[in-house]
């Protein structure tokens, strides 16, 4: 790998850090500009989805305009496998000219591609550019490759272990609430179990007073 790719893959690193946090938060449905260029007459426009799912077809929208310029070269498209190594999932020509140009690609994931972002390099082999007024036209050879975030697949197993997990606490939840209702219940009963004992022990030592007070009365003398 040559001295620029190894630095638009550093700056790829540094890009991947900032962009994850922004990718988890969207849906599969949202879309986003991954990389724009407008410079020397020529501008370049893509867009892709924020979010995807290993196994799926995701579009990779491709926009080029060209005044007074001309360009060529390649769109590649990489993913990882286990981890660490590098696949490639897509290699789009690109040729820019006067005449506007969008193409829609389609671009599968495969159902092992390592969760995390996806990422694009434009390999440029040759940039025509034509000074305004009739000028001297320049013609730049294999200029620097440019790098940008595509999309982020999901994790999908781990999705499925979050969800496995939200169910289990939403029931620990509510079991939860269910002892404590349970466990407040048994303290009432138990207050009202103690009140019951209180009136049943007054009941009996009034009863026995009474009894007692009865058969000490004195017996009334007749005269």
């Amino acid at each position: 790998m040559n001295c620029k790719k190894v630095v638009v893959l550093g700056l790829l690193m540094l890009l991947f850090t900032l962009t994850y946090g922004t990718a988890a938060r969207a849906t599969s449905e949202e879309r986003w500009i991954v990389y724009e260029m407008d410079s020397l007459g020529l501008e370049v426009s893509i867009e892709a989805p924020y979010l995807a799912d290993p196994g799926e077809n995701i579009t990779v929208t491709v926009i080029t305009q060209a005044s007074g310029a001309s360009a060529y070269g390649r769109i590649n498209i990489y993913g990882q496998r286990n981890e660490t190594e590098a696949i490639s999932l897509a290699d789009i020509p690109i040729q820019i000219s006067t005449v506007p140009y969008q193409g829609n690609h389609t671009i599968l994931i495969p159902n092992d591609t390592s969760p995390g972002l996806l990422y694009g390099i434009i390999e440029w082999e040759e940039w025509s550019v034509q000074f305004p007024g009739g000028g001297m036209k320049v013609t730049i050879e294999n200029p620097p490759p440019a790098g940008f975030v595509v999309t982020y697949v999901k994790n999908v197993k781990l999705e499925e272990l979050q969800a496995a997990y939200d169910q289990l606490n939403a029931t620990y939840n509510s079991l939860l609430a269910n002892y404590t209702k349970m466990k407040n219940y048994k303290s009432e009963l138990g207050s009202t179990r103690n009140v019951m004992y209180i009136f049943v022990a007054t009941t009996i030592v009034s009863a026995a007073t009474a009894f007692i007070l009865l058969v000490r009365r004195p017996k009334k003398v007749w005269t």
